[in-house]
């Protein structure tokens, strides 16, 4: 098995205890990863003595083989950052998960250990203004917390809605209608006229004279017809709709006086290549 170690180098242990917790997040062990405190912003703790300095000469010497063209360098770099920070160490078990421990190293604020080695060297270092950056970007990195990096994930589907309707209800109305009619009624009248002339034997006969009146009335007939037909159906249409989201992520950047702020095509964002941090010699 390809056994790498990957160690960060943070300004204080606030930063260190959020890197670690989101290591473990990511699936790495507690016993993977050794968190310890020799100073901050650039300078040894009161408890720092020659012991802890052997103790890191020690951790680099086994770091880096002999055989390592530029190892006493590294070991230098390494041993006289480490002293001034507080060191987090993760044994992976391969490259991949490696590479993944760096990373989240990066976005916690890892040291660039190549350029702050200078700036002690030169005496640059204004651990003051170190201090001032680093709040503005992780928030108060001197009290012990975690530092919470969020990432949100845009889901894209769909959902059926109601857009409007049509709703058709038919129902009875009356509505009154009025036309003159002329009706006819017929009514019998008897007439008596006094005559005075002479009878003869026809004037003897029984006779029976009948006459019906009759009168007209209004008559009304109704029929109902069909006149028209209203059709109710749904025509369907698709399209294609580019939906445009943002995604909301926390994005860590690290600036160090003499640096070049560079960001990786996943994201994270460091201060040149592979120097903030150190590993074995797979990735250097």
């Amino acid at each position: 098995m390809n056994n790498q170690t990957v160690i960060g180098v943070f300004d204080t242990k606030a930063q260190a205890n959020s890197a670690k917790e989101a290591l473990t997040k990511e699936g790495f062990t507690g016993s993977d990863i050794d968190v310890s405190q020799y100073g901050s912003h650039g300078s040894r703790s009161e408890e720092y003595h020659d012991d802890h300095d052997s103790s890191i000469g020690r951790f680099f010497d086994n770091l880096f083989g002999d055989d390592d063209d530029d190892y006493e360098r590294r070991r230098t770099v390494g041993r006289e950052v480490a002293s001034r920070g507080t060191v987090v160490t993760v044994h992976t078990s391969g490259m991949e998960k490696a590479k993944k421990a760096a990373n989240i190293l990066d976005r916690y604020g890892a040291i660039d250990m190549d350029d702050r080695y200078q700036q002690y060297e030169s005496d640059s270092f204004d651990a003051s203004a170190n201090r001032n950056r680093l709040n503005e970007r992780f928030g108060d990195i001197d009290t012990d917390g975690t530092i919470e990096v969020i990432k949100e994930d845009v889901k894209v589907g769909k959902r059926e809605v109601e857009t409007g309707g049509v709703t058709v209800r038919s129902h009875i109305v009356e509505r009154p209608v009025e036309e003159d009619i002329r009706l006819r009624t017929e009514k019998v009248t008897v007439t008596r006229t006094p005559v005075d002339r002479a009878a003869d034997s026809a004037d003897f006969r029984d006779q029976t004279i009948s006459m019906k009146e009759t009168a007209e009335e209004a008559v009304v007939s109704k029929t109902a017809r069909v006149v028209e037909e209203i059709n109710v159906k749904k025509d369907v249409d698709t399209r294609t709709e580019t939906v445009r989201e943002t995604a909301r992520e926390t994005e860590v950047d690290i600036s160090q006086d003499g640096g070049e702020t560079l960001r990786d095509t996943d994201g994270t964002v460091r201060t040149d290549t592979d120097r903030n941090r150190t590993t074995d010699r797979d990735l250097v």
